[in-house]
């Protein structure tokens, strides 16, 4: 009995059957989000269809344990679901596979004698990971047709097992990466990693969050504006919640106030639940940093910065400020990564092994299509690095979001190098890579690391667990392809073309540039900005702002959905630590968590009648 118990705590068949099951669909609700840009759940850092559906078989499995008591899922079992279902969901996600797909036609389907792409490009395309203009290309983006024919099946195949073999490495190194920092800042930095509050909670069996009257207090208060706001939707004269309507940028029409932008007001329950559990200060430096680049650039607008049209640089101080965080996260774990390469453990021997072949493979894949390899290390080793800060941020401090629009690898490498050293053949293949590359919203790495740490709470077997976590990805990732494709030839891909990494490469091979020295510098800036807040953190015990927030609002726009929301939860919180200690806080947070859950359940419901139902309505994110 306890052998099977203990067994059990762990990854089982079943439970990767189950997740294995729910993926396909799972990646079709997420495409469909995409399509039609609704309530997009991959811009978040936890998805609100991943907890719907871990709600879901949660009491189904109530419901089954009421009659087998010995035969529902475990804990560990159902952390291993959201943990395969998180990881499925960021490959099909908004800054992903939704954008990495498209860019497989778009070229030849948007080619025109006006953009001359055909004799500016199409030569450095490589013909096994792009789909040239034929017969079976033409009602895939008309639509009324279907995916289902022996032809269309194998015009599609090749392309989509090359690319998946590209995210298969691509997700096995991140998952050998994480396991490099894992006991770092699991064991030994004890981070808190904010984001798997609300799924631990879900699964705790001991101390049930569903029994705590503040959590359905919360719960109440965020479910009632949803569906108020939804009835409204489908019923315009019924009263309506005004959350989400107020937009002050548009009051400032001189200059140089003008400079502000968009600057919504916008109250978000699950906003306000998720950042509760970000530590103050972060919380704080949000809020204080978003409105920091607003005066910025109204202050360059009002001093006439006019040589400098992209003024205050925010994107690539940002850039700057993610390569710190990595740096500095990668010198604090540097004992523990001398005893993971010291190779003591079969597991770090095992992770090692993963990272080399994995890494090696995505060279092998980008040279076959066209990349030199000092730009490949180049671009890897730029990547990886935004991965490793992304991480330690979602680890340490679990923002709601984590927008990066430019700080890429092809944008870093364009800066650093230039156009014209680059060459057409690299730009090129850069420029199909550009989907995974887009915003970073939806990155997988945090979701290993954050699946190690439910591993620990839950006592699941970590080794078991990363080879889940890759069957998952793969699973994903060719459902994202499917989904993507059938409903593309439903529907017709006109509304989802692969422009961005197009458009630029368009411009970097009619106006080609030079180093850009001016943008180099500000990248420094943002190192020296961050090490500076850095600095003041360690060695000041009052010093509140954190370098994550700089690091986090250099990009503006879905962090100004949130801001807002956020400044409420930091306000709220500090009341309540100066008001009542940290007994008042511990208190509040099944409140926190229903507002959360709330949202979530009942705001992400409305999305799923949109689809079924193929009707408008409320839509509580984005």
């Amino acid at each position: 009995m306890n052998k099977q118990g203990k067994n059990r705590k762990g990854i089982t068949l079943r439970s990767i059957i189950l997740s294995a099951f729910i993926i396909p669909p799972n990646a079709y609700f997420l495409i469909n989000n995409h399509v039609y840009l609704s309530g997009l759940p991959t811009t978040i850092s936890l998805f609100y269809n991943v907890i719907i559906i871990l709600t879901v078989v949660i009491f189904i499995n109530f419901g089954i344990k009421l009659i087998i008591p010995e035969g529902g899922l475990s804990r560990g079992e159902l952390l291993t679901v959201y943990v395969m279902l998180s990881i499925a969901s960021a490959m099909a996600g908004h800054d992903m596979l939704q954008t990495v797909v498209p860019a497989l036609t778009h070229a030849f389907w948007y080619a025109t004698p006006e953009n001359d792409w055909q004799q500016l490009f199409w030569r450095y395309l490589p013909n096994w990971l792009t789909m040239e203009i034929s017969d079976e290309i033409t009602p895939y983006y008309l639509g009324d047709s279907s995916l289902y024919t022996s032809g269309r099946l194998y015009y599609w195949i090749m392309p989509t097992l090359w690319w998946t073999s590209f995210f298969t490495a691509l997700i096995v190194t991140l998952v050998c990466l994480s396991i490099f920092f894992q006991d770092q800042w699991i064991r030994y930095e004890r981070l808190s990693y904010p984001i798997v509050h609300l799924p631990t909670e879900l699964t705790n069996s001991k101390n049930s969050l569903f029994s705590s009257r503040l959590m359905w207090t919360g719960f109440s208060i965020s479910a009632s504006l949803a569906i108020l706001n939804g009835i409204h939707y489908l019923v315009p004269n019924f009263p309506i919640v005004p959350n989400r309507r107020y937009e002050i940028g548009a009051l400032f029409l001189q200059k140089p106030w003008n400079a502000i932008g968009w600057t919504p007001i916008y109250v978000l329950p699950f906003a306000i639940g998720l950042a509760f559990f970000m530590p103050l200060d972060l919380s704080f430096s949000v809020w204080f940093f978003y409105w920091f680049w607003k005066g910025v650039r109204i202050l360059g607008n009002a001093v006439g910065f006019y040589g400098l049209p992209r003024f205050p640089y925010a994107d690539e101080q940002t850039t700057g400020a993610y390569i710190a965080i990595a740096s500095f996260s990668a010198w604090g774990a540097r004992h523990h990564l001398k005893q993971v390469f010291s190779l003591k453990t079969r597991e770090y021997s095992w992770a090692i092994l993963g990272f080399v072949a994995g890494f090696s493979f995505l060279t092998f894949w980008m040279m076959r299509a066209g990349m030199s390899v000092e730009i490949i290390l180049a671009y890897l080793l730029i990547y990886f690095t935004i991965a490793l800060a992304i991480t330690r941020i979602r680890a340490e401090l679990g923002p709601p979001t984590h927008e990066m629009y430019q700080s890429t690898p092809h944008n870093l490498l364009v800066l650093s190098i230039g156009t014209r050293r680059l060459g057409p053949r690299n730009l090129t293949v850069m420029s199909l890579l550009w989907g995974f590359n887009r915003g970073y919203r939806a990155h997988p790495m945090p979701h290993t690391l954050e699946g190690f740490k439910l591993a620990d709470i839950a006592q699941i077997h970590r080794g078991k667990l990363a080879f889940a976590m890759i069957l998952a990805a793969v699973i994903g990732t060719l459902s994202a392809y499917w989904a993507f494709i059938d409903m593309s030839y439903r529907n017709g891909a006109e509304n989802n073309p692969g422009w961005g990494g197009f458009n630029d490469l368009q411009s970097w091979l009619y106006y080609p540039k030079p180093t850009n020295f001016i943008a180099l510098l500000f990248i420094g800036i943002g190192v020296l900005i961050t090490s500076a807040l850095r600095f003041m953190r360690i060695n000041f015990l009052w010093w509140t702002l954190h370098p994550a927030g700089f690091a986090l609002t250099g990009s503006t726009w879905t962090v100004g959905w949130l801001w807002f929301s956020i400044f409420i939860s930091w306000l709220v919180k500090l009341v309540l630590l100066k008001q009542g200690g940290i007994g008042a806080y511990r208190r509040a947070v099944p409140f926190f968590m229903g507002l959360l859950f709330g949202d979530y359940l009942i705001g992400g419901s409305w999305i799923i009648i949109r689809q079924i139902f193929n009707v408008n309505t409320y839509v509580f994110w984005r």
